[in-house]
């Protein structure tokens, strides 16, 4: 089995990550990345991080090691404090069960998610867990007010994450925005922000002091839903958003899918059609209209899936919440273009909350600094 999402291509975390913070004291440990790491014991430590402790007899069995094999990959992953061995658990059959853990108090994350309307930062353990948030509404869109206001906001995050967490080192800041992303540093263009060419990531470093990845909001979202959500049993799905506008994400072998396109905005009004209703949440619609809506998003959905062969289809967006009791028209768009021979689709309705998106943000970050995820597109 190849390790996870990786090696590839990515921007290298900046030298001074064990240097990190001003605020929370503690250091990051300096062999964060996994990239030195065998093969085994980086699938090791993504296993366990992804789906969380298991015991040592069946992580060895989900990964096809022995036990002696496990024994001697994880040693390293111990000594450096980034993972965790729990006290041996009693078992009726065969020696008693020792189960493995990521140490959770090894890094935090910060991950701010940037809309026209809104800055919500969040702050994470190293499984995207939300520890705590703060919230900003934004009046003056030009770059430098907005991401001099997010250091800001990020500042006061640090300062309540190192009273309640004082052993809790900041890593990395994860910042995603609806936008066509450079590199994972300059944001080229962001039409509802009316951005172009920005070096956002260069300007939050010099803010924070932290080292900082730039993500198009959507392919985040797709991250941690890999990683932490639909991903964990499906290897193969779609994101679908509707709200302002209308996102679509792939998700393939584990992989999210992105290239040189991403956060154009491919789903457009053609493809929408011009009675596409309006989901921007700006009015509350009627029961009929949000039955209406659901058809339509169904017959998107239906289009999408019989392109992409999806195991899962997951809704979010603005105009997630006028789907919700709505499902039965949602899934009758959806039958209105599928075969009728074809196999039901498990629909999963995420609630809009942009504290959610920026864990989307904090999930690319974690990616980012373990070495592992394709951020070049981005």
């Amino acid at each position: 089995m190849e390790p996870i999402n990786g090696p590839i291509p990515h921007p290298a975390p900046p030298p001074h990550l064990a240097k990190l913070s001003t605020v929370n004291t503690p250091s990051v440990p300096e062999r964060l990345t996994l990239d030195t790491l065998p093969p085994s014991a980086r699938r090791v430590y993504l296993e366990l991080l992804r789906y969380g402790p298991l015991p040592r007899t069946q992580l060895a069995e989900r990964l096809g090691l022995s036990a002696a094999s496990l024994t001697r990959v994880t040693t390293p992953l111990v000594e450096a404090e980034l993972m965790l061995q729990g006290a041996p658990v009693p078992s009726e059959v065969g020696r008693p069960a020792i189960p493995l853990s990521v140490n959770l108090t090894s890094f935090a994350l910060i991950g701010l998610s940037i809309t026209h309307e809104t800055l919500v930062a969040i702050a994470t353990d190293a499984r995207a867990t939300v520890l705590d948030s703060r919230t900003l509404s934004l009046t003056d869109l030009r770059p430098n007010t907005v991401l001099r206001e997010a250091g800001t906001l990020i500042a006061q995050l640090r300062e309540s994450l190192a009273a309640s967490h004082p052993a809790l080192p900041v890593a990395a800041i994860g910042v995603n925005i609806g936008a066509q992303i450079d590199g994972g540093r300059i944001v080229r263009e962001a039409p509802f922000l009316e951005w172009t060419n920005v070096h956002a990531a260069d300007q939050l470093e010099e803010l924070t002091g932290l080292p900082v990845l730039i993500v198009h909001d959507l392919t985040s979202l797709a991250e941690a839903e890999n990683w932490f959500g639909a991903g964990l049993e499906a290897s193969r799905f779609i994101v679908v958003t509707v709200g302002i506008g209308t996102g679509f994400a792939l998700v393939m072998d584990g992989r999210v899918i992105t290239d040189e396109n991403t956060g154009f905005g491919t789903i457009t009004e053609a493809i929408r059609g011009a009675d596409w209703p309006d989901l921007s949440g700006a009015r509350p619609l009627t029961a009929e209209e949000s039955a209406r809506a659901a058809r339509k998003v169904g017959r998107l959905v239906g289009t999408a899936a019989a392109f992409t062969m999806p195991q899962a289809v997951v809704i979010s967006g603005e105009g997630a919440r006028f789907l919700a009791g709505n499902e039965e028209e949602l899934d009758a768009g959806i039958a209105e273009v599928r075969h009728v021979s074809a196999s039901g689709l498990d629909i999963q309705l995420r609630e809009h909350d942009f504290a959610f998106w920026a864990r989307g943000a904090a999930t690319a970050a974690i990616q980012w600094i373990l070495g592992v995820g394709d951020v070049s597109a981005r």
